[in-house]
């Protein structure tokens, strides 16, 4: 497992941060080609890409992440998963759109749901890259290895943004049917 840390001008769009745009580079095919990003924001380059925003012209989907993630049929080579990274984030990101959180996904507990989807949508030897404030990725239990984790500093009182690269080593039983 790499481990490493980097500092990077902090940017409200997480790949607009240069260490954190390479770190995605090192794993993502240049086209994004297989890719899945169900909180795209403005900067992503998955060949799937949704944002709850229907402003957001980066995104060629406007639906609540889980339900992106429904709708997705077959397997996929990778993910991103960046979702706000607070509840504070979350609230935000809803009343920007002049909409009310009321979703039955829990952000607080790090988007459960999401997380099961994304490992039951990705392949064998997938890889999923994980942003935020914590270092728990898609995890272990969901069937992921921990490939690296990149820590970049932004100065200051600003959190850090921890940068996790995990595979796919395991299917799921219930998965078995959809190889």
């Amino acid at each position: 497992m790499k481990f490493g840390r980097e500092w990077g001008m902090p940017n409200k769009w997480t790949f607009n941060v240069i260490p954190i745009r390479n770190f995605v580079n090192q794993y993502m095919p240049v086209d994004g080609k297989g890719w899945l990003d169900p909180f795209c924001g403005h900067v992503s380059w998955a060949e799937h890409r949704n944002d709850l925003n229907p402003e957001n012209k980066n995104a060629q989907y406007h639906l609540e992440a889980q339900a992106f993630l429904e709708q997705m049929k077959g397997k996929f080579n990778g993910a991103i998963f960046d979702p706000p990274y607070s509840l504070t984030q979350v609230s935000r990101s809803y009343n920007d759109i002049g909409l009310q959180f009321k979703s039955k996904e829990n952000p607080t507990g790090g988007f459960p749901r999401v997380r099961d989807l994304i490992s039951q949508k990705l392949r064998k030897g997938g890889i999923c890259l994980s942003f935020g404030w914590n270092s728990n990725g898609i995890g272990k239990t969901r069937g992921f290895e921990l490939i690296e984790i990149l820590v970049v500093s932004h100065g200051g009182n600003r959190n850090d943004t921890i940068c996790i690269a995990e595979k796919k080593v395991q299917i799921n039983p219930s998965e078995v049917r959809d190889e």
